[in-house]
């Protein structure tokens, strides 16, 4: 029997090896390309009717303080800079799970826009948004539109596959929140 010899593979166990590691490699390399191709940017726009007028639904748009009650915003510690309400009012934070960012209303119009962006790990990943009211008799239509721009990063690009599901029900739980909010204010 040949002695056996540390550092030696069997032929058999290398070419397995080696053939293993090719497609691993090659799967890999097509995920990245593949992710490379997959558009980097996300449109996502909700609506909902309420039964407010435009008049007092606006300050809960405008007032980023108040995105506290309607929109998830209250579960991240951040800070306020800048006018409360209105262009310039503005919103920071530097979350584990969010990364460092900021949202800032860039533009607004009473009692019809609120024009807004967001931006994370300095700008690597931009939200821009607009929440738009329409009279609707005695009430108001909100149209609230979200545009993404991942850059090109591959694994973004798959990311953005899911991001308007997930980023439409983020919306959707928030308008409800909203209505819920405008309805039963004064």
């Amino acid at each position: 029997m040949p002695p056996f010899r540390i550092g030696r593979i069997p032929s058999g166990v290398a070419r397995k090896g080696a053939l293993a590691a090719g497609v691993l490699a090659v799967a890999m390399a097509g995920l990245v390309v593949v992710g490379i191709l997959l558009p980097g940017t996300v449109d996502v726009t909700r609506s909902i009717e309420i039964a407010a007028p435009p008049e007092r639904v606006f300050p809960l748009l405008n007032d980023l303080s108040a995105w506290d009650t309607w929109t998830p915003w209250a579960d991240i510690e951040s800070r306020m800079e800048g006018p409360p309400a209105g262009r310039g009012a503005r919103r920071t934070w530097d979350d584990p799970r969010m990364g460092a960012g900021s949202l800032t209303i860039t533009h607004s119009t009473p009692p019809s826009t609120v024009a807004y962006v967001v931006e994370v790990e300095d700008g690597a990943i931009r939200f821009e948004g607009t929440l738009s009211l329409a009279s609707r008799g005695d009430g108001s239509l909100v149209t609230w539109t979200e545009r993404a721009d991942l850059g090109w990063n591959p694994l973004l690009g798959w990311t953005a596959l899911g991001m308007e599901e997930s980023q439409g029900r983020q919306l959707e739980e928030s308008l409800a929140r909203l209505r819920q909010q405008a309805e039963s204010s004064p």
